[in-house]
């Protein structure tokens, strides 16, 4: 199995040490998602807006082949098995993004998940 990322940030997968265990350059070219952001009225002199989401431009699947991608473009393309999101954000002393312990599928419910694993329960 291969490893493409779609952001456009650097992302590093560290252990429970800290410690590295891989990393991808960002993409040049990153998958975004775009929003349509239409005013409605004010909720006490602030803008009450309506957002609607474009689709991301992703490559078309390939077998053997996961994208990273951000959590927003993942859930604007739930049809999509082979997006992995990072999870288990590890951050400096200055609240930065570091690296991630893990990637996450939002493909769908983990109970519907074609990979068989049994979901775990955690709160963000």
């Amino acid at each position: 199995m291969s490893v493409v990322n779609l952001t456009p940030h650097e992302v590093t997968v560290v252990d429970e040490h800290a410690r590295v265990i891989r990393t991808w350059q960002g993409s040049p070219d990153p998958a975004r998602v775009e929003a349509v952001r239409v005013h409605l009225q004010e909720v006490e002199g602030i803008p009450l807006l309506a957002e609607e989401r474009t689709r991301a431009r992703l490559p078309d699947p390939v077998e053997g082949v996961w994208f990273i991608v951000s959590s927003v473009v993942s859930s604007a393309h739930p049809e999509r098995h082979d997006l992995l999101v990072p999870s288990d954000l590890v951050r400096d002393d200055k609240g930065v993004v570091r690296g991630c312990r893990s990637f996450v599928l939002t493909c769908a419910p983990v109970y519907e998940c074609e990979y068989g694993y049994k979901g775990e329960k955690v709160l963000q």
